[in-house]
């Protein structure tokens, strides 16, 4: 959907598909944003740390299991006055 505009702003494609994927689905566990996003299991826990070192995402932690939320698109302004400077 908002892909190619999120890569424009400086995300990887893994990146863009993962951080779009939680903001349609909500707070999610790893394998459902995996299946959802369609990025390997294994490159989705990379890309999450690096999602929550950009300020995009959150760690939920409950009794189950690790969910992530994403946070406000306004995250995103941030990230773009980042490329402009």
């Amino acid at each position: 959907m908002h892909t190619d505009a999120l890569q424009q702003i400086g995300l990887s494609k893994n990146e863009a598909r993962i951080y779009e994927t939680l903001l349609v689905e909500g707070d999610s566990p790893v394998g459902h944003i995996s299946i959802k996003s369609e990025v390997h299991r294994r490159n989705v826990y990379d890309t999450l740390n690096r999602l929550i070192e950009r300020g995009l995402i959150y760690e939920i932690e409950s009794r189950k299991e690790r969910l992530y939320r994403p946070a406000d698109p306004d995250a995103l302004v941030d990230l773009l006055d980042e490329k402009r400077e």
